[in-house]
């Protein structure tokens, strides 16, 4: 279930955003298809494809308007969600106190010939 809503929703904005939703026009294009073969018997799919795709007019130009991937109307799904607040916002403000004592150390200058000694050759 966990992974059958992202696929749910890819196949939702893949077939908005591009020409597949052309595809759920494939029934119409088959039942135009019969109502040639009832016309004419003799017709096969290929010359009914070149008739309705490569040709620039046909007598039934409304139909055909109809067929997949014959025209560029893409539709353009666009989902936005805002949620309110679920409750008036809190606003915290922190109180610092800053004092003025002071802090000696101990001083940790450390001479640099004690940090460059383990570079020195051994002693014997």
């Amino acid at each position: 279930m966990k992974r059958a809503i992202p696929i749910l929703f890819l196949i939702i904005y893949i077939g908005a955003s591009t020409e597949l939703h052309q595809l759920l026009r494939l029934p119409v294009l088959f039942e135009h298809y019969q109502e040639h073969r009832v016309l004419n018997p003799e017709i096969g799919l290929v010359e009914f494809i070149v008739i309705h795709y490569l040709d620039t007019k046909s007598p039934d130009y409304r139909m055909d308007q109809q067929l997949p991937f014959k025209n560029d109307k893409c539709p353009e799904v666009s989902l936005s969600f805002a949620l309110p607040p679920e409750g008036p916002a809190e606003t915290q403000t922190d109180i610092v106190h800053l004092s003025k004592e002071r802090i000696l150390v101990k001083s940790l200058f450390i001479p640099s010939s004690v940090l460059f000694s383990i570079w020195q050759p051994p002693r014997l």
